[in-house]
């Protein structure tokens, strides 16, 4: 690794060790070479005046305070001796062999004097490669042998200050950052934290790969944005790019025309990389499958087809290369689902398409025809936001006003105050987890007038609060009602938030100041899904999964949506989607869902209704009092016929009415009169059917034959069985057609 160059730091450090005050020979003379001798082969008591050279130096860097005397005294003794063993001053020892000294030795293995050794390496040897070493190292012991504990403590308070200021409050984070400090400042050869700059900060991070130190750097960066000390944050990637290094297994030139796709396009960074990502890997299909498509120009509509058939049989993996690798996936092998296909149909029809606007080749195929979804995919789509069971919602609800700071785990890092603001914005204001990242400072305010509809209803002021959304995926800026409680959450995480610092927002391209904002840097999207969520199932005493999955903050949005529209009285579509801020009512009408409660009554009422009759009472029977006679006064509208029998709805021969003799036909006299009749009153009445009559009004033949069979020797109201009725009517009866008066 190349060393850093450390000429350009301002300002320059003087260490309190002035080499040129030694006798910095890289040779043992004979006296010398005598004494030590002396002390390999009889361990003598080994003193100053037996060899001033070798000893004074170190006593000037390990006696310099009051830092474990101890182990510097173990140190002193045990370099003494190792230059005896080696016969050589540690002045010419090179860097391997400090390394190795240090690293393999079995004395230092149960020993504190590591940090004193590197310290000594550091000034008398020019030792830079502490991140070598693999022993507890204790950087921050290190730099206070190098540089002094007095200055390496000041720095290290000022840098607690600044980071106190940008929300670095948690009890982990103030153990950690001496060692950092100390790693970057040993790197600079400088302490002072005015001479940290971005090419230092890299270098450590670069030298200490792997390392907890390497991890932290950005913390550091944190405070030296917030001392004015760097313009803005420095943040590192914790991996490698792989974009641009897929050549290994993709044509060079499908590559060339991808990554000039990638410079030209006007979509969002996140999406840029998506598509880019995808295009890769269809550049791995097609050296596979189609070495001779090297570029859009030569995709035919026989290339279009072969690749509609591939992604519809591709499964996860299948087109891994060597920066694409799915051994740590556990969803390897398995098929795609059709969002996912969709996706990819979608990535190769704009790019084609985007390169034939663009004039860039002339192609021959049609992308928005040849490449189309097909049908067989494109029926398995729809926006399915699968809302969260009711029961759970309304616990989340109640756990996101109910938190307490004893619920948080002991390595969260976030305030208690943060994270409810976030929990009561998600359960109340129906925002995605992006749109609730992005909120800026200020966005609530308090309704202080009492609001008057059209319809003359009032909203009593302070009932509701003003909550100001920034542009989102499918809207500009709107404005929109929630309840009071978001504003009042909102108020007190404002009284602790700490950062003052002004951040990019990548979606509008404007510096704002972010709502949600800790250690100096606005909160990942990530945090709902990845902590507020399971923070309130904990509470609220329910699992992370319901009926339809994982709880996620999408499911959130979609409960919250849906139940101002299935409430009594609740909001109209248009309404939801001004609230939602989509621009068309399509979208919304996929986030209202019919409750199965709601879905249940429907169904009970339409299967009631299914089972009712409609029945005609003879006002003018009832008022000439014949009913005491047994004339008939209610009859069943049948279809075809009228039943004069009271009782026919739990008659056991309902099903061969023809036959009976209290059966009406309406083309006869009487059901003619019934049908004209103005003064009688037209009812419905509930009929219960037994199981038999289900199976025969469903078309069971078999269940009809065999259910008149078993009624055949039943008698009737009137005592007679169908067998007798039909021997004493005879055919008189069985007409359906013949008059029954």
């Amino acid at each position: 690794m190349a060393e850093y160059q450390v000429s350009h730091i301002q300002p320059e450090y003087k260490f309190h060790i002035n080499l040129d005050e030694y006798d910095r020979r890289a040779t043992l003379s004979a006296d010398e070479l005598k004494v030590v001798r002396r002390w390999k082969e009889e361990n003598l008591v080994i003193t100053k005046r037996q060899a001033p050279r070798l000893h004074k130096p170190l006593t000037d860097i390990l006696y310099r305070s009051n830092l474990d005397r101890a182990n510097s005294h173990r140190a002193l003794k045990y370099l003494l001796l190792t230059v005896a063993h080696q016969e050589k001053p540690y002045w010419g020892w090179s860097e391997d062999l400090w390394v190795e000294i240090i690293n393999n030795s079995p004395v230092l293995k149960k020993t504190g004097m590591v940090p004193q050794l590197i310290a000594v390496a550091y000034l008398l040897c020019g030792f830079r490669s502490v991140y070598k070493i693999q022993r507890n190292v204790a950087t921050a012991v290190v730099a206070r042998l190098v540089f002094g504990a007095e200055i390496v403590d000041t720095e290290c308070e000022r840098l607690f200050s600044a980071l106190t200021r940008v929300g670095f409050v948690c009890q982990t984070v103030r153990p950690l950052v001496p060692s950092v400090f100390a790693a970057v400042a040993l790197q600079g050869e400088n302490p002072k934290l005015e001479s940290f700059d971005r090419k230092i900060l890299e270098h450590t991070r670069e030298c200490y790969t792997g390392n907890h130190i390497a991890k932290r750097i950005g913390i550091l960066s944190n405070g030296l944005a917030a001392m004015g000390l760097t313009s803005k944050v420095i943040h590192f990637r914790a991996y490698q790019p792989r974009h641009g290094t897929e050549t290994d297994n993709i044509n060079p030139e499908w590559m060339t025309w991808c990554r000039r796709w990638l410079e030209t396009t006007t979509l969002r960074e996140g999406s840029r990389r998506a598509v880019y990502n995808t295009l890769t890997r269809i550049g791995i299909w097609l050296g596979r499958e189609h070495p001779e498509v090297t570029g859009p120009e030569q995709w035919t509509v026989s290339v279009c087809a072969d690749y509609l058939a591939a992604v519809d049989r591709l499964r996860i993996g299948d087109w891994g290369g060597s920066t694409f690798d799915y051994r740590l996936i556990p969803t390897v092998g398995q098929p795609l689902q059709a969002p996912t296909k969709v996706a990819y149909y979608q990535v190769m029809r704009r790019f084609l398409s985007d390169i034939q606007s663009w004039e860039w080749a002339q192609l021959r195929c049609n992308p928005r025809y040849h490449l189309s979804t097909p049908k067989n995919i494109a029926k398995y789509l729809g926006v399915n936001p699968r809302t969260i069971d009711d029961a759970s919602w309304l616990k989340l609800t109640w756990a996101s006003f109910n938190i307490e700071p004893d619920d948080l785990s002991p390595d969260c890092f976030y305030p208690f105050a943060l994270l409810q603001a976030i929990a009561v914005v998600w359960t109340h204001a129906g925002l995605r987890s992006n749109e609730i990242a992005r909120l800026r400072v200020g966005c609530t305010r308090e309704q202080s007038e009492d609001v008057v509809d059209q319809s003359g209803n009032v909203v009593p002021a302070g009932q509701v609060c003003w909550l100001d959304v920034p542009e989102g995926k499918t809207s500009v800026a709107y404005t929109k009602p929630v309840g009071h409680a978001v504003h009042k959450y909102i108020t007190a995480w404002m009284k602790k938030r700490a950062s003052p610092r002004k951040h990019l927002d990548r979606r509008t391209g404007e510096h704002v100041h972010f709502l949600f904002q800790l250690r100096n840097r606005p909160i990942a999207k990530e945090v709902l899904n990845q902590t507020v969520i399971p923070l309130l199932c904990k509470k609220a005493g329910i699992p992370i999964e319901d009926s339809k999955g994982r709880i996620t903050s999408h499911r959130g949005r979609a409960s919250a949506v849906s139940m101002l529209a299935s409430v009594p009285q609740g909001m109209t579509i248009f309404d939801l989607a001004k609230w939602c801020g989509h621009t068309s009512v399509q979208s919304t009408m996929s986030y209202v869902r019919s409750k199965p409660t709601q879905l249940a009554s429907a169904f009970a009422k339409a299967d009631q209704a299914a089972r009712m009759i409609e029945i005609v009472i003879d006002k003018e029977v009832i008022a000439a009092g014949a009913t005491k006679d047994g004339a008939p006064w209610k009859y069943y509208d049948l279809g075809d016929s009228y039943c004069s029998n009271a009782f026919w709805s739990t008659c056991p021969h309902r099903m061969a009415c023809a036959r009976c003799y209290f059966n009406i036909p309406k083309p006869s006299a009487k059901g003619v009169v019934l049908a004209a009749q103005q003064a009688a009153n037209r009812l419905l009445e509930e009929v219960w059917l037994s199981p038999e009559e289900r199976d025969a009004v469903s078309g069971d033949v078999e269940a009809l034959e065999g259910m008149l069979n078993k009624l055949r020797d039943k008698p009737a109201l009137d005592g007679r069985t169908p067998g007798e009725i039909s021997a004493t009517c005879g055919s008189q009866v069985s007409s359906p057609f013949t008059e029954s008066e």
